[in-house]
């Protein structure tokens, strides 16, 4: 065998060792994007899931399970996302009980009922709150990853977000990039985000209450 031809093989050698080490390398990092994009969705709808089961434990919690309204959805999503921090003293009623005796005037006057609806929000608050942070952690972490190093960042621009990242709202979905931009929206209030685009943020107000 002469030297020119061990050296051709030496080559060709080299080249598909390199070729099966980058195939690893390429398949190992795209495994990893998927299974961050897949963790990703199922807490995005966890999330979701989160804020349903607190609603529907909440209409038990009152007694009117059968009595759902569009109205005291948006009381008790309010509620959770912390519409009424600083208004929840058992006993007095506050913004919220005023809130949920104007859609249930029959409710008026049972403070032992707004007692034990008072923990069941702090705890609920406590738990949306805790989703919300999770998902919050995850994405940084994913994004971390697509822009780690400079070669590594550039290669894996090209693949993700992939379609594999889904945010899914009832029968509606996004993927991709349109799906990690609606998983950076973090639900906030109405008073919330306005809070944030103006820079300033009113005093809450018990409904009826003086300013």
């Amino acid at each position: 065998m002469t030297k020119g031809l061990l050296i051709t093989l030496g080559v060709v050698v080299a080249l598909v060792v390199g070729a099966f080490s980058m195939y690893g390398y390429v398949n190992s990092m795209r495994n990893d994007g998927i299974r961050m994009e897949t963790a990703l969705s199922a807490q995005y709808l966890d999330n979701q899931n989160e804020l349903s089961s607190f609603k529907s434990s909440f209409y038990e919690q009152m007694g009117v399970a059968n009595l759902k309204s569009d109205k005291l959805d948006q009381i008790i999503s309010d509620a959770v996302k912390g519409r009424y921090e600083g208004k929840m003293e058992p006993g007095t009623g506050g913004a919220m009980f005023s809130a949920i005796t104007e859609a249930y005037p029959d409710l008026k006057g049972q403070l032992d009922l707004y007692d034990r609806i008072v923990d069941f929000v702090r705890a609920g608050r406590e738990a949306y709150k805790s989703k919300q942070t999770k998902l919050i952690d995850m994405l940084r972490v994913y994004d971390y990853w697509r822009q780690e190093g400079l070669v590594k960042s550039m290669f894996l621009g090209n693949f993700f977000p992939s379609q594999a990242l889904n945010a899914r709202i009832g029968a509606s979905v996004q993927r991709g990039q349109a799906a990690l931009d609606q998983m950076y929206i973090i639900v906030l209030t109405s008073d919330t985000k306005k809070a944030y685009e103006t820079g300033t943020d009113e005093p809450m107000q018990v409904p009826g209450g003086k300013k």
